[in-house]
């Protein structure tokens, strides 16, 4: 291809570039007259449903206007009906008024002749009180000493079941004790000296010679002679026998017939595997 044809080439190319831009622009500004037409059609339909249901809502408020206004007109005939009832009665009771204050006259009449008879008879009441009075305090004073009596009763009574109770409650703990002695193998009268209490421990130490060191002291109430069980975990390695103890360190040996495995540091020990 010689230089002509090529410059051609490369025009052509450029004429192409050109009208595609052009068919691009064209394309974005191309509206589509005939959607627009029916989403506006479609506004104007859903407003013409709305318009027919305000129109709708509008009737049946005056309905229920005009409904409200005939209940009030028959509220107010009520009103006015019984209003003429009450006044009709008002007058029955003036009436009655009247023939009950003629009534009070004679009843205060009568009162005032019971009203003489009343300050007779209160004189023979009040002497009555006094015999009555009397009479009661020799009543309370019998009843208090009564009292008094039965107040203490209940009392001892109440201490005879407390003993009774509390002496129960000893005699159970004894037979529980004696239970978890006979269990381990002890009785009441044997020395608790060489019993070491309820410990737990870390291994803190182990040589060649099976010497070990324990995080348990003479503090804890480790005592040279006391044993420790020796496990990791559930699994059981063994007896410590403590051959020395300081205030917050043991030391002591396995004893031969009790090893289970090979003992490391870290290991738990305790005075019971459990």
């Amino acid at each position: 291809m010689n230089t002509v044809g090529k410059i051609l080439v490369l025009l052509i190319f450029a004429a192409s570039v050109t009208f595609m831009g052009w068919a691009v622009a064209v394309y974005g500004t191309h509206q589509d007259w005939k959607k627009k037409y029916e989403d506006e059609s479609a506004k104007v339909q859903i407003a013409q449903t709305e318009v027919g249901r305000l129109e709708e809502e509008q009737k049946q408020i005056q309905e229920e206007l005009q409904a409200e206004i005939t209940a009030r007109e028959q509220a107010l005939a009520k009103l006015e009906t019984e209003a003429k009832a009450l006044a009709e009665e008002r007058a029955e009771l003036v009436k009655q008024r009247d023939a009950l204050q003629a009534k009070d006259k004679q009843a205060v009449a009568a009162l005032d002749a019971a009203q003489k008879n009343l300050e007779r008879l209160t004189g023979e009441v009040e002497d009555l009180r006094n015999d009555i009075r009397e009479a009661q305090g020799d009543r309370d004073t019998h009843f208090d000493r009564v009292v008094e009596l039965t107040d203490q009763i209940h009392q001892i009574q109440g201490e005879v079941r407390r003993l009774d109770e509390r002496g129960m409650q000893l005699a159970s703990q004894l037979a529980s004790a004696k239970l978890v002695l006979d269990r381990h193998g002890l009785h009441k009268d044997m020395p608790v000296d060489g019993i070491p209490p309820r410990l737990r421990g870390k291994v803190l130490a182990v040589n060649r010679d099976n010497m070990i060191e324990v995080s348990l002291g003479t503090d804890d109430g480790l005592r040279a002679g006391h044993t420790l069980e020796i496990f990791r975990g559930t699994k059981y390695l063994g007896r410590l026998e403590v051959l020395q103890a300081t205030t917050d360190r043991a030391v002591g040996k396995v004893i031969p017939g009790f090893k289970k495995g090979v003992i490391r540091k870290d290991d738990d020990v305790a005075t019971r595997f459990s």
